[in-house]
């Protein structure tokens, strides 16, 4: 009975009719599908039960494919369904863009989170419509495709970039962009005119922007040539 149960088995296995003809991918908006379904097409010619290969539906391995994509791609999330007999179907979450992350003469796309997205080179025009973040510690801040940077820095930045562009008195300022150094508790924003603002990450922002309106309006005036910098982090 149990060589009758092997040879079923064996045969159900090289079987064309669980043999995949097709992958369909959902959710790219960036990617071409033939860059992920090409991964998997490879991986349908690995071994899964020697000597078979995972070709057969029932034995491709699903689990394995969702890791490499997520992996080799850092998609937010990747599900893979088998659908009998022919059919292997992938759904795709990408991550959507938030920042501009840039070190070492290289910028990257990354998400809110600091996840760096591989699937696309930055666009000059995008350095114009999504804000820059740049790395101006001595050594890279990207591990794994993951940024090693405290997740209240940029939870601050962007509430700093809301409260600049809102004020009055400060959106004729535009932000060419926002700069992470070794110092501790502090990013610095450099705007278009040349000027940087240095703000303390554990200060109330609002209380800072006041600062930063009084320095503009009432000691910077038409005097921003002979002034390099604010400093936004102490006295009242």
């Amino acid at each position: 009975i149990l060589i009758i149960i092997l040879f079923i088995l064996y045969g159900l296995c090289l079987s064309p009719l669980f043999m995949i003809n097709n992958i369909k991918i959902n959710g790219l908006g960036r990617l071409p599908e033939s860059a992920i379904s090409q991964r998997l097409w490879d991986q349908t010619d690995n071994k899964s039960v020697w000597p078979l290969k995972q070709k057969n539906i029932l034995l491709f391995d699903k689990k394995k494919a969702e890791t490499d994509l997520i992996t080799n791609f850092n998609f937010s999330k990747v599900k893979i369904s088998k659908k009998l007999f022919h059919t292997i179907s992938v759904d795709i979450e990408e991550r959507p863009y938030a920042f501009i992350w840039s070190e070492s003469g290289q910028n990257y796309y990354s998400d809110s989170k600091g996840y760096i997205i591989k699937d696309s080179v930055v666009k000059t025009d995008d350095l114009k419509k999504f804000p820059i973040i740049q790395n101006d510690t001595p050594n890279t801040l990207i591990e794994n495709d993951y940024l090693k940077v405290d997740q209240n820095y940029l939870t601050f930045i962007f509430a700093v970039k809301a409260a600049l562009e809102k004020d009055p008195d400060l959106s004729s300022m535009p932000i060419d962009r926002f700069m992470i150094s070794q110092e501790l508790n502090m990013i610095k924003v450099r705007f278009q005119n040349g000027l940087l603002a240095y703000f303390n990450t554990k200060d109330d922002i609002a209380k800072q922007i006041d600062k930063l309106v009084v320095v503009k309006n009432q000691k910077i005036k038409d005097n921003l040539s002979k002034i390099n910098y604010v400093d936004l982090r102490y006295g009242d």
